[in-house]
C-alpha cells in the first residue's frame, strides 16, 4: 500500500495452514495473520474514504459515507498499534527482523515508535466512536453538539403505504463523537486535524506490514 514507481511484482503461493501454522510459533501465527486481514481492511477503508461516488452507500450524503469510513479505519488503527507493539516483543519475531535490510528496519523502527507515542490518543479516538456507535458514544455526542448544529431527515411515502427515511442528521451525530476530543472550532476544522494525524498512521501501519510481507510472507 506505500505509493512509489511500480517496477516488477513478484506472486507466491502457499497452503495456508503451513504458513499460518498452529503446530509452531503458534502466537507469532496468530497476529501475523491477524495483520494482513487488517491491512486488507484498511485498503477498503481508505478506497470508501476517497471514492468520489458510491451508489446506494451515499443515500444519507457522501460526507456521511466517508465518515463512516474513518469511523472504522480509527478502530482498525487501534487494532495495528496493538498487534505491532506485540509483534515487535516477541523472540520469534526478532528472528524475522533480523533479516531486515536498512531501509526495513528504519521503516519498522518509526511505525513502533509512532504507535508507541500515539498509543493513548488512537485509544480515545477508538473509544469514542472507533467500533459501534454504543450508548455510551451517544451520550457523547449529544452532550458536546457544536450550538449552530443543525441537520435533517426525509421520509419517503409510498402510494401502498410503505415508505422510508434517511436521517441525514445522523452524520453531524456521528461526527461530533468522534470529534469531540480534537482541537478546532468547527466539525470541518476537527475533521482536517484527525485526518492529518490519521494519514501518518496509515502510512505507517502499512509500512510495517510490508516489512513483514517481504521478510516473510
Amino acid at each position: 500500500m506505500t505509493v512509489g514507481r511500480h517496477l516488477r511484482t513478484k506472486t507466491r503461493c502457499g497452503i495456508l495452514a503451513n504458513v499460518f501454522s498452529t503446530h509452531r510459533d503458534k502466537e507469532f501465527h496468530a497476529r501475523v495473520a491477524c495483520l494482513c486481514v487488517l491491512f486488507e481492511d484498511l485498503r477498503i477503508e481508505l478506497a470508501g474514504q476517497a471514492a468520489q461516488e458510491l451508489g446506494a452507500l451515499d443515500q444519507g450524503g457522501r460526507t456521511g459515507r466517508q465518515l463512516y469510513f474513518i469511523r472504522r479505519s480509527i478502530a482498525t488503527l487501534f487494532e495495528f498499534a496493538t498487534l505491532i507493539q506485540e509483534l515487535d516483543q516477541m523472540p520469534t519475531f526478532q528472528v524475522v527482523r533480523a533479516k531486515f535490510d536498512a531501509a526495513t528496519e528504519a521503516h519498522w523502527e518509526r511505525a513502533t515508535s509512532y504507535f508507541q507515542k500515539y498509543d493513548r490518543y488512537i485509544k480515545r479516538l477508538r473509544n469514542n466512536v472507533g467500533g459501534h456507535f454504543g450508548s455510551q458514544a451517544g451520550e457523547l455526542a449529544i452532550k458536546n453538539l457544536l450550538p449552530d448544529a443543525v441537520g435533517s431527515l426525509e421520509v419517503r411515502f409510498t402510494d401502498k403505504g410503505k415508505g422510508g427515511a434517511t436521517l441525514f442528521f445522523a452524520t453531524e451525530i456521528a461526527a461530533t463523537g468522534m470529534l469531540c476530543h480534537v482541537p478546532g472550532a468547527t466539525i470541518p476544522a476537527k475533521t482536517r486535524r484527525l485526518l492529518r494525524h490519521a494519514l501518518v498512521a496509515y502510512r505507517w501501519a502499512t509500512r510495517a506490514v510490508d516489512c513483514i510481507s517481504v521478510y516473510y510472507l
